[in-house]
């Protein structure tokens, strides 16, 4: 702190009422309205309070829209001037008055929180998505993924690699299409991620990576277009690491026969037992297996996570 500054800090410092405003907001930051109320003081002799102690920098406000709440400012950026304030202040007569009153104020706002919440159930997903989008749901969950080497099998136009680039070590965009992979790298680039963005061309049956090398594998949608839907699940163990995982999302099981014109699909989606018995044969462990509902109800969704097995030493 500069000399000036010190001199008013020790000006601001001089008046009961606004150690006990400082007191107050070392537990939370608070509105005017919240203020007042904890500490039943005047609203005007508050705001009188609040200029010297914003201008000397022992306060400081953050603005949420039309909502002005007051915290520590940044001369509490002093350790030990902020651990002496704390010392004395918790010294000040009231002390633990004050503080049952500002958790109150806290508690209030829980109590305002849970009201709206409570008022809204069962039509909350009616005005919002979850995590504020599922863009945003996403791209959090791809977040796991962090530092991790991960392989995008059958990638198409690369939206699941863009969200696993912004976290991965690396990630391995793997298509048969060359166009495909034309635009997964031109949009690699335009997001900022192609230093962590491979692409390879090639089959499902015959992966352009080498064996043991992925911590994670996702096959999207992409194995009820294969020949040999067996072998392409064993060529995703050889690329994963012992304990990798691979994510598999496939269609369930259905009649929709204009698919294989249409949409180019070898299979006509997948039944539990079948997809149970191709993994155990290539070496996984099913963690996770659920089916769930798809973009129309003629097309449900199966969701696998399943672990790449460790081989056993022989004796």
């Amino acid at each position: 702190m500069t000399e000036t500054n010190i001199l008013e800090v020790f000006k601001a410092l001089g008046d009961e009422g606004r150690l006990r405003i400082l007191r107050a907001v070392e537990i939370s930051e608070l509105s005017v309205a919240e203020i007042v109320e904890a500490l039943k003081m005047p609203q005007s002799s508050v705001s009188r309070h609040l200029k010297p102690l914003r201008d000397s920098g022992l306060l400081d406000t953050r603005r949420e829209g039309t909502s002005v709440y007051y915290r520590r400012g940044p001369v509490f950026q002093d350790q030990t001037f902020a651990q002496l304030m704390s010392e004395k202040l918790a010294e000040l007569r009231g002390a633990s008055r004050d503080r049952a009153a500002v958790d109150r104020a806290i508690e209030l706002r829980r109590k305002e929180s849970t009201k709206f919440f409570d008022e809204i159930a069962g039509r909350y997903g009616s005005l919002t998505q979850p995590g504020g989008g599922w863009q945003a749901l996403a791209t959090a969950l791809a977040a796991g993924f962090a530092g991790q080497t991960v392989a995008d099998i059958g990638c198409g136009e690369g939206d699941l690699t863009l969200l696993l680039a912004r976290f991965a070590k690396r990630v391995v965009a793997v298509d048969l299409s060359a166009q495909m992979l034309r635009v997964v790298q031109e949009r690699s680039e335009e997001a900022g991620v192609a230093r962590r963005v491979t692409v390879g061309r090639g089959d499902l049956e015959k992966l352009p990576l080498e064996s043991n090398s992925m911590d994670a594998a996702f096959v999207s949608q992409v194995l009820h277009h294969a020949a040999r839907p067996e072998k392409a699940l064993a060529e995703a163990a050889r690329i994963l690491k012992p304990g990798g995982r691979l994510i598999l999302l496939d269609l369930a099981q259905h009649d929709q026969e204009w698919v294989r014109t249409e949409w180019a699909d070898q299979w006509l989606g997948f039944d539990e037992r079948e997809l149970r018995g191709w993994l155990a044969g290539t070496g996984f462990k099913m963690e996770i297996f659920q089916t769930l509902e798809g973009p129309t109800p003629a097309f449900s969704v199966v969701m696998i996570v399943a672990t790449k097995e460790e081989k056993k030493r022989s004796k």
